[in-house]
């Protein structure tokens, strides 16, 4: 009975965050014509020395290096230029299962901004050599590294659209992201977009006296026109939900 009154909070939080963003046309706004936007193409990485010649193979090692020299050795296949500047390491996990030693997780960078959700992973065998590699790579990016809006403005920008709340608290990244349309809106037209995310949260005190914020507001500011590219409702509860651990945690 404790159990169904946990999900019960849960699953309104989440049928009113889809509500929410169906409101707002997914959490978006049209902004075709905006200078603000760049271009890039997409290349899938899928490659695996053990099981194709032609891929030159790098010497064992420690897995973060056995991948950027995997890179390095074999640039003709791809389009990264220079592996250990472009890729950035989100992870390292090990002692995995099927004859794996470990999993190296990359994000992208792009003049040192991140490409959001972006993701290369090497599998590393147990032996200490490299299983395969595999992921999305975004290339021919055209689209300025300096942001025009810097995080305070976008934090104003954000409180604004918020409008009047109890106690709000806003909290911005330190740095921007590059964010590819298809993240962002619900039709994909393979553009890119440098912003600002920010939180906005209405009630300050509410993760003290709860234990969690039950909502926030997301928002993703541009860095270069300072227009709102997405706006959408989240709660701490979400994640939660998805994690079976952490729902254990908070009965």
């Amino acid at each position: 009975m404790r159990r169904i009154e946990t999900f019960c909070p849960i699953l309104m939080v989440i049928f009113l965050s889809n509500c929410f963003n169906i409101a707002l046309g997914g959490g978006s706004s049209d902004k075709s014509s905006s200078t603000s936007i760049g271009s890039y193409k997409t290349a899938k990485i899928s490659a695996s020395p053990e099981r194709s010649a032609k891929y030159k193979k790098p010497a064992k090692g420690e897995p973060v290096d056995i991948a950027y020299e995997f890179f390095e050795l074999n640039k003709e296949f791809f389009h990264i230029n220079n592996p250990r500047e472009e890729l950035a390491i989100r992870r390292v996990e090990s002692n995995l299962k099927g004859r794996l030693s470990a999993m190296v997780s990359f994000k992208q960078l792009h003049n040192g901004i991140e490409l959001f959700n972006s993701d290369i992973r090497a599998f590393i065998k147990d032996d200490g050599e490299l299983r395969e590699i595999e992921g999305n790579y975004c290339y021919d990016m055209n689209l300025p590294s300096t942001p025009s809006v810097d995080s305070a403005s976008a934090v104003k920008i954000a409180l604004q659209e918020a409008g009047a709340l109890p106690l709000p608290k806003a909290v911005c990244s330190s740095k921007p992201v590059i964010i590819p349309s298809s993240e962002l809106f619900r039709y994909n037209e393979n553009r890119l977009y440098m912003a600002w995310p920010v939180r906005v949260y209405p009630d300050s005190t509410e993760k003290a006296r709860t234990g969690s914020f039950r909502k926030y507001y997301r928002y993703y500011i541009d860095a270069l026109d300072g227009s709102v590219l997405q706006k959408g409702e989240d709660s701490d509860l979400i994640k939660e939900y998805w994690n079976p651990k952490e729902r254990e945690q908070h009965k």
